[in-house]
C-alpha cells in the first residue's frame, strides 16, 4: 500500500485548515464569550458589599 507524499499531505492539511479553521475559531470565540458573560454576572455576588454597614455594626456594639 502506497501512502500520499509530503506535497499531497501538505495540500490536504492546508485544505482542512482553510475549511475547518474558521469553524473551530468561531466556536472558541463563542465559548470564551459565554464564559466571560457568566463571570461578569457572578461578579456582583462575589464582590458585593452592604452599604452603610457602619451604622448597623455600631448598633450591635451598644
Amino acid at each position: 500500500m502506497k501512502g500520499i507524499g509530503n506535497l499531497q499531505a501538505g495540500a490536504l492539511l492546508d485544505f482542512f485548515l482553510a475549511e475547518m479553521g474558521p469553524t473551530v475559531y468561531n466556536q472558541a470565540v463563542r465559548d470564551a464569550q459565554a464564559r466571560l458573560q457568566q463571570r461578569v454576572m457572578d461578579l456582583d455576588a462575589e464582590i458585593y458589599e452592604d452599604e452603610f454597614a457602619y451604622w448597623k455594626s455600631a448598633r450591635r456594639l451598644k
